[in-house]
């Protein structure tokens, strides 16, 4: 496994920052999406959360089965949800992949990071323990 050259440190920072900030927002969003599903599929639920529906601002409306009476006016925040966490997983893969790029990391490290956006939590623990080693092996680099 070789080392970043020490030129590229400043680069590798702001890759640093720009993964740290998509992991967070990606593991939000992926919590978001594990509770608006528990809502929609769990039995004694089966509810979508509607905003500017028929019901109010925001509002829990009967899914029934296929999708049977849910309002036609307002938005459904439960697939809004499933839709942004969705292209935030692609921004967290293009960070993890940036990220593992400059570092010259294993290939399996890239594979654990990425599934931090799929993972509940897994986000947090990986974007702790991969930027504390990141900024490790650039204070070695920069000889601090």
């Amino acid at each position: 496994m070789s080392s970043p050259s020490p030129s590229q440190i400043p680069a590798i920072y702001s890759v640093l920052k720009f993964y740290k900030v998509s992991s967070y927002v990606t593991g939000v969003f992926l919590l978001l999406l594990m509770v608006t599903w528990g809502i929609r599929r769990l039995p004694f639920l089966g509810y979508d959360l509607w905003v500017f529906g028929p019901n109010g601002v925001i509002s829990f409306e009967s899914y029934g089965i296929d999708g049977e009476g849910l309002p036609e006016v307002g938005l459904n925040l439960t697939v809004l949800i499933l839709i942004v966490h969705g292209w935030l997983y692609v921004v967290y893969l293009l960070a993890d992949f940036r990220l593992w790029t400059r570092m010259r990391w294993p290939f399996t490290r890239f594979l654990i990071i990425g599934a931090g956006g799929v993972v509940p939590f897994l986000s947090f623990y990986t974007e702790a323990k991969y930027a504390k080693l990141a900024r490790e092996q650039l204070r070695e680099l920069e000889g601090k």
